[in-house]
């Protein structure tokens, strides 16, 4: 059975001192000792005497006055425990605190798990004032925000007592705030468990240290520092976006008496709606005036902080042109590889891009010069890490104008459906920078069909957001894989296979089968028209009128002809 020491300072505990003793002896928890350090007080004894009624069964020790941390730390020095509990000399153990947080341990089943439990406050004559219930879901999704949101008494806590050496020790410099700091750099390496349960009443009276003016420069400072210290990454994990990571710290922050962090925190949130880098990753392969034109149509972006990254997928044409571009502009840096595909091409930029947000532009399309600001400012709205968005679509080959793809009605839990509809488009894309932190690639199994599968395994992580505003132009050819017979089908085919293997998208049986039935399709097809079932047959007609008429903005008339409308970038 784990041993728990109920750690105890007392500075002139009184009347309150007896009580919180005492609520420690009636654990119901055998395997327990209790630690009281008497912190130089000056009640003519009242403190030790009290304490030496229970000598037998308490640790007592008596030291010069150091603060709350010097005493903790005391403690902990004395403690022979496996674990670490605080008890103030003002507050109480409910009888069973010790054993329910040992059983949720258990059944957790984390050696490195910190518990904290719910409480009510109590006034001076233990009359109820409050009953403080956290809201368990939230911390179950968002453990770290038990912290940032100070949720966490520090007498409800559990915590291996290997850890406090680790950690360790309580900074005695701190006389309001050692246990908060304590804490948050706990937080860096493990988590806080919220044990939905009330375990203790905590007592509210003006004697409190807490209630004194100094705590509140103490506990300014101390906020400043916890909200500055989270990464990009983890600010993105807690509230979707540093922008709302800061917007949520101020005004959790208001209704503190630290308006100075508030104050911070504010001037974070509009720092981040200003100043934020987008990294632009473009593959490309040879048509070196069109890698040119989507260069330039990145880094023309207003209102907008962007690092352009080309990759030359082994490129046979002569890229003097292109060099020329990067050498004029200190946003953009030009790497290399053999030829590896497209997909091999954005995960070498993935690599290096530096900023808070990800986007992907290919070598034959476009954005509009508002893309990066508008979708970063939504996914910072939306706390969202990946987003797409509608595009306009251009056909050179055949048509002049602009079309429309609304696929950006296309959001929110999307999987499974997505493995039978995907309508997200490679330019329309933009990630937050954690996504990638997190370990996200583009599968390079397949030239044909990737973009696909890795959407597919970002939606089962992730809530996409949707933003039906055409912020691209794609370019359309006959050997586009959106007209390509002969690429429908490998992508396809390619997206059944991996699909089929797969651990989890294998159990999406009716979506799978989706897939197939528009394989089907394209063989049916091909067999009445009489042809080879070959990569190397040309794109049909029919097929190409087909993809155009699928189009919100496009129908076909009474003879299989499609409609089109003359459209503009708006």
């Amino acid at each position: 059975m784990d041993k728990v020491s109920i750690c105890m300072p007392v500075y002139n505990g009184g009347a309150y001192f007896k009580k919180a003793l005492e609520s420690a002896l009636a654990q119901d928890y055998e395997n327990l000792e209790i630690v009281v350090v008497n912190d130089g007080s000056t009640d003519n004894g009242e403190t030790e005497s009290i304490a030496l009624e229970y000598k037998s069964r308490v640790k007592y020790f008596r030291q010069e006055n150091r603060g709350v941390a010097g005493a903790l730390n005391t403690a902990i020095r004395i403690a022979t425990g496996d674990y670490f509990a605080w008890l103030s000399h003002d507050d109480i153990h409910l009888p069973n605190k010790t054993s329910a947080q040992i059983r949720f341990l258990r059944e957790l089943g984390k050696s490195d798990a910190c518990l904290f439990s719910d409480y009510d406050l109590i006034g001076p004559s233990d009359e109820l004032i409050y009953k403080a219930a956290k809201d368990a879901r939230s911390l179950h999704l968002k453990p770290r925000t038990a912290l940032l949101n100070g949720n966490i008494n520090g007498c409800t806590l559990l915590i291996p007592m290997w850890m406090m050496r680790k950690y360790g020790p309580f900074d005695e410099s701190l006389r309001y705030t050692q246990d908060y700091d304590f804490w948050n750099r706990i937080v860096q390496d493990h988590e806080f468990f919220h044990q939905p349960e009330c375990l203790v009443h905590y007592r509210l009276h003006p004697g409190q240290d807490s209630q004194k003016p100094l705590a509140v420069t103490e506990g300014d400072a101390l906020w400043q520092r916890m909200i500055t210290g989270p990464s990009e990454t983890e600010r993105a994990q807690l509230f979707g976006s540093t922008r709302r990571y800061f917007e949520k710290m101020g005004e959790f922050l208001d209704n503190t008496p630290y308006k100075q962090a508030a104050a911070v925190a504010h001037a974070g949130a509009d720092d981040m709606s200003r100043d934020v880098l987008a990294s632009v990753i473009v593959p490309f392969y040879n048509e070196v005036p069109l890698a040119i034109r989507a260069a330039k149509s990145a880094l023309d972006q207003r209102d907008a902080t962007v690092e352009l990254i080309p990759v030359n997928d082994g490129s046979t044409e002569d890229l003097t042109p292109l060099r020329e571009l990067c050498n004029a502009d200190s946003r953009v840096r030009l790497l290399h590889q053999a030829n590896m595909g497209p997909a091999a091409a954005r995960n070498a930029g993935l690599l290096v891009a530096n900023g808070q947000y990800i986007a992907f532009l290919d070598g034959d399309d476009i954005f509009l010069p508002t893309k990066i600001s508008r979708q970063v400012g939504l996914m910072q709205q939306h706390g969202a890490l990946v987003s797409h968005t509608s595009y306009y679509i251009s056909y050179p080959e055949s048509r002049s104008g602009l079309g429309i793809w609304h696929s950006g009605t296309f959001g929110g839990c999307v999987y499974p459906a997505i493995i039978e509809v995907c309508p997200i488009a490679m330019p329309t894309v933009m990630l937050h920078r954690s996504v990638a932190d997190e370990g996200f690639v583009f599968p390079t199994e397949s030239r044909i069909g990737e973009d696909v599968l890795a959407w597919i395994d970002l939606a089962t992580r992730y809530l996409v957001l949707g933003i039906d505003e055409p912020l691209s132009i794609v370019e359309w050819s006959s050997s586009s894989a959106a007209l390509s017979a002969e690429k429908q089908t490998i992508g396809l085919s390619n997206l059944i296979s991996v699909l089929s293997e797969h651990k989890l998208h294998s159990l999406q049986k009716l979506q799978i089968d989706g897939l197939r039935g528009a394989l089907s399709r394209i063989a049916k097809s091909w067999a009445e028209a009489g042809r080879q079932f070959s990569h190397d047959v040309g794109d049909e007609k029919y097929l190409t009128d087909a993809a155009w008429g699928a189009l919100g903005d496009f129908s076909l008339d009474a003879n299989g002809r499609v409609q089109y409308f003359e459209g503009k970038v708006k």
